[in-house]
């Protein structure tokens, strides 16, 4: 009976995600810290280090969210291997879709809920491929997913509890992805103004909710203000991300670059199953990549002048404002093929960036224009029959939209940057058209 009830509860009906992640990291994963994990590693031993070999701002600490190098700390001071750490993973996934699925059953039925939960496990192959390495992004989902669960309790039994812990929750996802911190900024005025032009109290929880999240965070901010000096001070790289959104160099195509490029062609590594001679892959790139190197090689020069982090950080930050404003079309440009490497996954200024291969990147770009036109029919429908009694799909469009239009401004490398939403975005589209589907359903 307790096995019966075990399994048919949402821990168990979500039991095989955590069984086929742990197989993705022990296939896929690797003992070593590999591209933004060896940042993150490296941190993780600064923070045991105390930051007495590295100091703050010569190391990496302001270039990630922090949360996720202290839980690697903490792993790295048991004993935990970097293959270990990854296993990490799988928990997080696990737990994340089981709250997507408890979330679910609040609006639908439970074949649609499974339906739905399952569909975003398996929406993006590519979580297999990140979710298998030391990224942040496993762990930004499961604050998304538990954020999606507090929310729509909030909503559906307004009180100060459920609000607090959703702000909490809030504050760890924008210590995690730096990104979610502007995202809560917005939150503040938008809902406090909401609530004044449309006296709508729902409104004023979302800025109660920007405002809790940010006092959460103030250790943090006091922390970053200490060693830098600068109020709100999040990240030390938004700079690099702007610079190269502003670039007015058509060949950049908006993407962000290490600069100089490191001749690696690591996808050249990839021929055997891209379709594609890796000879013609290093000739291609090796073009692309010189004009690039030498249209900033004087800036790049400019950079390797500056002092510290945040003299780094600020230089480039000056740069693309200059070009910004002697570029707007180049900066227009950019934003338009940022937004399209974001929601469909191309272009790329090099050959082949993630997925790797013509193959992978035409089925990736099918996908993703299907469920890019899912989720535009979908708010098409919600703004249809818009009300301020379902607001749980408020919060959501406006947090999608907050998102992906700060997301998209800055320089997109790959779509692994709409791995966190996904859950926010799947869980609107199913909203939208269950509610649609019962406002067209024949009375009976």
């Amino acid at each position: 009976m307790k096995y019966t009830k075990l399994f048919s509860s949402p821990w168990g009906l979500t039991l095989p995600v955590l069984f086929i992640f742990v197989a993705d990291i022990w296939i896929l994963g690797k003992n070593v810290p590999l591209s933004d994990g060896i940042r993150y590693w490296q941190t993780a031993s600064d923070i045991l280090d105390r930051f007495s070999t590295t100091p703050v701002l010569d190391s990496w600490l302001l270039l990630n969210g922090p949360l996720y190098p202290l839980i690697l700390a903490a792993l790295k001071w048991i004993g935990f291997s970097v293959k270990t750490a990854i296993f990490l993973n799988a928990a997080f996934l696990y737990i994340a879709f089981t709250y997507f699925l408890k979330t679910a059953l609040h609006f639908l039925n439970l074949k649609a809920a499974l339906w739905v939960t399952y569909i975003l496990v398996f929406v993006d192959p590519f979580l297999f491929y990140w979710g298998a390495k030391l990224y942040s992004e496993p762990l930004a989902i499961l604050w998304v997913c538990i954020l999606l669960y507090l929310l729509t309790r909030y909503y559906k039994f307004p009180s100060r509890k459920f609000l607090l812990q959703a702000a909490l929750i809030f504050g760890l996802l924008a210590l995690t992805r730096v990104i979610f911190a502007y995202v809560l900024f917005v939150f503040i005025p938008v809902g406090f103004l909401g609530d004044f032009f449309f006296k709508n109290n729902l409104l004023k929880g979302i800025g109660k909710l920007g405002v809790f999240a940010l006092l959460f965070c103030l250790p943090y901010l006091l922390f970053t203000y200490s060693i830098t000096n600068k109020i709100f001070y999040w990240s030390a790289n938004g700079g690099a991300l702007l610079y190269w959104t502003a670039s007015p160099y058509k060949v950049d195509m908006g993407e962000w670059h290490t600069m100089p490029i490191e001749h690696d062609h690591f996808a050249a590594r990839y021929n055997t199953f891209s379709g594609l001679d890796s000879l013609y892959l290093r000739k291609v790139n090796e073009v692309i990549i010189n004009e690039i190197n030498e249209n900033h090689k004087e800036f790049a020069q400019q950079l390797k002048n500056t002092n510290s982090l945040i003299e780094y950080d600020e230089t480039l930050k000056v740069k693309a404002i200059e070009n910004i404003k002697k570029y707007p079309s180049s900066f227009l440009r950019n934003w338009i093929l940022n937004t399209g490497r974001l929601l469909v996954g191309i272009p790329h200024a090099i050959y082949h960036k993630p997925p790797f291969s013509p193959l992978f990147t035409l089925a990736n770009t099918i996908k993703s224009t299907f469920l890019l036109c899912f989720f535009l029919v979908a708010m098409g429908l919600f703004i249809r029959n818009f009300s301020f009694t379902n607001f749980n799909m408020v919060w959501m469009l406006l947090l999608l939209l907050i998102y992906l239009g700060g997301q998209s401004l800055l320089a997109v490398q790959s779509q692994r940057f709409l791995l966190p939403v996904y859950p926010i975005m799947l869980m609107f589209i199913a909203l939208s058209f269950s509610n649609y589907l019962q406002l067209i359903k024949p009375k009976p």
